[in-house]
Formats: structure tokens, C-alpha cells, sequence
């Protein structure tokens, strides 16, 4: 879904700012997080269409942020749990099965072929939030080299 990355290559900007650059990245995460939810929940609220889609605002949420295998700190906005109102029926024998709120998020993204046209969101979701983000990672970047 939506998400930020910081990359740190193996500089020394921990002895160049006399700070701890992990700390400082996830601290910085963090606080630009809730931002980021808060943009995709609009978003997606600007994108419902009929009352069944007003449980996949609620279920967007921030994971906690980390640090991944390519060395980037990040934090994703995902959608959480399953439907309580939408259920896929099986093709075979009379068995429903809730919906992801992930799989309703896609539908909406792009749209299902023949039933549904695309509701694009993410995009104007990190386009909406990423100066205040942007903003925050400075910020806390300052407070912590001590420049600003």
C-alpha cells in the first residue's frame, strides 16, 4: 500500500552529527506515520462509493516502523482484518468467505474488469502527505544534529 523509505549507505553520519541515525530514522517514522494514515484514510473516504467501503477506512492502519533488508527505514499504511459485510462465494458447493480489507483495496485501486471501474487512491494519498512528512523527518533530523 502507501509507504515512506529513508536509505542510509554505510556513511558516518552518526559520528559526523555526533547522533544515532537509527534512532533518529524510526523516531522520525514515527511521528510522519500517523500523517500518512490520516492521508490514505481521506483518500479512500474521498473514493466510497456506496456504505460497504466505509470499513476499509477504518481498517487502514501505520505498521510499526523498520528497517528492511536493503538497509531503507520504512512505514506502511496497510489495510487490516477482513469484511464484516462482504463475502466471495465459492465457485464450488454453497461456502462464503469474508473479504480482505487488502483485496477490497485493490478492487478500488484497479478496479475489477467488467464490474467495477478503478478508484485510484494511493497515489493522491502520498502525493497529499508527502511535504508534511517530508517536513516532520526534518524537523526531527533537527532536533536531533541540533541544527535548525
Amino acid at each position: 500500500m502507501a509507504g515512506f523509505e529513508i536509505y542510509s549507505e554505510k556513511t558516518d553520519l552518526d559520528e559526523l552529527f555526533d547522533m544515532d541515525f537509527e534512532e533518529m530514522a524510526m523516531e522520525a517514522l514515527q511521528e510522519a506515520a500517523p500523517i500518512l494514515e490520516e492521508s490514505v484514510k481521506s483518500a479512500v473516504r474521498a473514493s466510497i462509493q456506496h456504505e460497504g467501503d466505509s470499513e476499509l477506512v477504518k481498517s487502514m492502519k501505520a505498521n510499526k516502523p523498520k528497517r528492511a533488508k536493503n538497509g531503507a527505514y520504512i512505514v506502511n499504511v496497510t489495510p487490516k482484518g477482513y469484511s464484516k459485510i462482504k463475502t466471495y462465494h465459492a465457485k464450488k458447493g454453497n461456502r462464503k468467505y469474508p473479504v480482505s480489507n487488502a483485496l477490497k483495496a485493490i478492487w478500488k485501486e484497479y478496479g475489477i474488469a467488467g464490474r467495477q471501474p478503478p478508484s485510484p487512491f494511493l497515489a493522491k494519498a502520498t502525493n497529499d502527505a508527502k511535504n508534511d512528512v517530508l517536513n516532520t523527518i526534518q524537523r526531527k533530523f533537527d532536533e536531533k544534529a541540533g541544527g535548525g
